[in-house]
């Protein structure tokens, strides 16, 4: 028999969006599943802009009476969005009992897998040869430090040791090298792989304006944090971490820094 999660409270803590229209469907709907994998005392989703507010899912988490509260980082890296405004809203709450944070999504081991698998299968669908054609791995990027980067890279040389596609790069929105210009190297088949969490407007809209504006013969994965198994991995470490989740140290567990 499984054991119990009945005293532990989850909240998936997400970048989200400010847009009026902006739903988190991907988010919500890992929350939704998850609820049904365990009896958790609650399950909930908390987003840094837009709603529901990480304050509001906090609270609700508290008010489950769970012993355990555990958040996980619904982020592709451990970059300032989790040091410092994760964390700083975190703080900021006052919690009774002191949240054990959980690495992000976009360090976990088995995400690579999922990637992998995404990748290939566009590829397969749009008449492409995985062994003839560039897997461009499209992420972030950020000015404000070279977490994001990192994790996209750190992803991208995995995928390229398993020998699957001709060539694998990396590109980015918000740093050189941008997603353009990567797109514009060559004419060949090319699967943009897109390591986002989040299926907003940069990960829906930006990266297919991209290759549309360069002509590039190329299919786009979308964002691999609306894949349905997601939910699975993170069940998958919750289970593993159990025994330090509910260790002594727990409270003082985040996630690692690069």
């Amino acid at each position: 028999m499984a054991a119990s999660w009945r005293d532990t409270a989850l909240v998936i803590a997400a970048h989200g969006e400010r847009r009026p229209v902006a739903s988190n469907r991907s988010l919500l709907q890992h929350v939704a599943t998850l609820e049904g994998r365990a009896d958790f005392a609650g399950v909930w989703a908390g987003v840094l802009h837009g709603e529901p507010a990480i304050e509001q899912a906090l609270a609700s988490a508290e008010a489950s009476g769970a012993t355990t509260l555990l958040v996980y980082p619904f982020l592709m890296s451990d970059g300032v969005i989790l040091r410092e405004t994760l964390k700083n809203r975190m703080a900021a709450c006052r919690p009774k009992q002191s949240p054990c944070l959980l690495p992000p999504l976009g360090l976990e081991p088995r995400l690579i897998v999922l990637l992998s698998g995404q990748a290939v299968s566009a590829a397969r669908e749009a008449g492409f040869d995985p062994s003839r054609t560039r897997l461009l791995v499209a992420g972030h990027g950020s000015r404000l430090g070279g977490e994001s980067a990192w994790a996209t890279r750190r992803a991208a040389g995995l995928l390229e040791g398993a020998g699957l596609f001709a060539s694998v790069d990396v590109a980015f929105l918000g740093e050189p090298p941008l997603i353009a210009d990567r797109l514009a190297v060559d004419r060949g088949p090319v699967v943009v792989l897109g390591f986002f969490s989040g299926d907003g407007m940069h990960a829906r809209c930006d990266v297919p304006a991209a290759i549309d504006a360069t002509g590039a013969h190329a299919v786009y994965t979308g964002p691999i944090g609306a894949c349905p198994g997601i939910a699975d991995i993170i069940m998958t470490t919750l289970e593993e971490s159990r025994s330090e989740i509910r260790s002594p140290r727990s409270s003082r567990r985040s996630s690692r820094h690069r």
